[in-house]
């Protein structure tokens, strides 16, 4: 009975311990240029601060651990952190602390944006950090807390929406839209994220001083990169697409980090293949990117780049990725698109002329034949000939050439022949 007792004793001055914690914030020495908010509905506190001047958000948070020390019973202790590596613009790092002796756990984040520094500590019991942790980020305006609020939950009402050219559809959810769509590339937007499948000519290094000589004081049309390494590519296209937004007055972003790079055995018609993860600040928010990279092979210096990615607020995308792949696997082209580009290839058409260089007609000819294999590719199937009644027909692109081996070793001579797209090109 005693050992009841006060096991209920003790249960009860620790509840009395957190309430008083909760009552005594607005009582604690808020350091200068700190505000507390709190949240009727929650139980914790915001800690947050911004300085101007500040260039790197690794000092910034280091120096804070120092300015709350007054509003916490010492100096809090970290327990771990990270930081955007590349340029420093984010940091954050867990800490234990106590108030009055009561325990609390909680996360510090520290962000540099056009040189004002914000700085926020986040804080609660140890008990209920977890669940309160995102209504508490919300009252400093971090990403989780935008007009979106918290993660969205499961999408619901699927349809399938064409795209405004004709030259596809895509299944989306409620609070989906389509945002662009030409010839079977395609972004679409909602609350869970972004999906984008897309391609770009780029220009080897090499290329591009030969331009500058030809063009002086232009600047080159197309991203500049190497096709050696995916993750250099995709920064240059992505830096290029950025700088067009800007001239056309819509927001800019920037890749604040390269997470991680996954090598993959190139698909036919491509040098290179990789999954790349890559976080990037757009609308005031840090998003997280997966994408998927495909690199064609350079012909008269220029090739071609092709992606397919999807995109959530950092915070968010473990939970969104499923909904994002449906929403991405799920886009389809058109067959008449298909079939128009094949036309177009017999045509010698100059299709995507507008995106390379009008002054530079003898490049012409690799344009189309990098679009050709990009359409091949994408397609999936090539074109094998009779070369005895002139038929053609599709077989399966990863299997065409085991198909014409097998089928002219039945016939006993070269019968059969594949017909590469690109070489309908006069």
């Amino acid at each position: 009975m005693t050992s009841t007792r006060s096991v209920l004793l003790l249960c009860l001055l620790f509840v009395l311990s957190l309430a008083l914690c909760d009552q005594g914030f607005s009582q604690q020495g808020v350091p200068p240029g700190f505000q507390l908010l709190t949240d009727p509905q929650t139980s914790g506190g915001l800690l947050i601060a911004q300085r101007q001047g500040v260039s790197a958000a690794t000092p910034l948070l280091i120096h804070a651990f120092n300015e709350v020390a007054t509003f916490f019973d010492s100096r809090p202790r970290a327990t771990g952190g990270a930081r955007d590596a590349h340029y420093d613009q984010q940091a954050e790092a867990g800490f234990q602390a106590t108030i009055r002796r009561a325990p609390l756990a909680g996360v510090a984040i520290a962000t540099v944006r056009g040189g004002v520094g914000t700085v926020g500590f986040a804080f609660d019991s140890p008990h209920t950090i977890a669940r309160t942790l995102p209504r508490l980020l919300q009252l400093g305006g971090s990403p989780a807390g935008s007009p979106q609020g918290g993660c969205p939950p499961p999408p619901v009402n699927w349809h399938l929406e064409p795209y405004p050219d004709g030259s596809g559809q895509i299944q989306l959810p409620e609070g989906w839209r389509i945002t662009g769509a030409y010839k079977g590339a395609v972004s679409a937007e909602g609350p869970h994220g972004k999906i984008n499948r897309f391609h770009a000519f780029v220009m080897t290094r090499a290329a591009a001083s030969q331009a500058a000589q030809m063009l002086p004081g232009s600047p080159p049309p197309l991203p500049v990169a190497d096709p050696t390494d995916p993750a250099t590519v995709l920064v240059a296209v992505w830096s290029h697409i950025s700088a067009a937004n800007q001239q056309q007055g819509l927001p800019p972003f920037r890749i604040t980090r390269i997470v991680k790079v996954e090598p993959q055995p190139p698909i036919q018609g491509f040098t290179h293949t990789a999954f790349i993860e890559l976080e990037l600040e757009t609308h005031g928010a840090i998003y997280y990117n997966r994408s998927l990279v495909n690199i064609g092979t350079p012909m008269a210096g220029n090739y071609l780049h092709y992606e397919s990615n999807v995109a959530a607020r950092t915070e968010c995308f473990a939970q969104n990725y499923v909904t994002l792949m449906k929403v991405l696997t799920s886009a389809q082209t058109a067959g008449h698109v298909v079939r128009e580009r094949l036309d177009n290839a017999r045509r010698s058409s100059q299709e995507a002329s507008d995106i390379m260089w009008q002054t530079i007609q003898n490049r012409n000819r690799a344009q189309d034949r990098a679009h050709a294999n990009w359409t091949e590719a994408f397609r999936g199937t090539r074109i094998v000939e009779d070369t005895r009644t002139g038929q053609w027909r599709d077989v399966d692109l990863a299997y065409s050439e085991d198909t014409v081996r097998r089928l002219n070793e039945r016939e006993g001579y070269p019968r059969y022949r594949e017909i590469p797209l690109r070489d309908l090109n006069p």
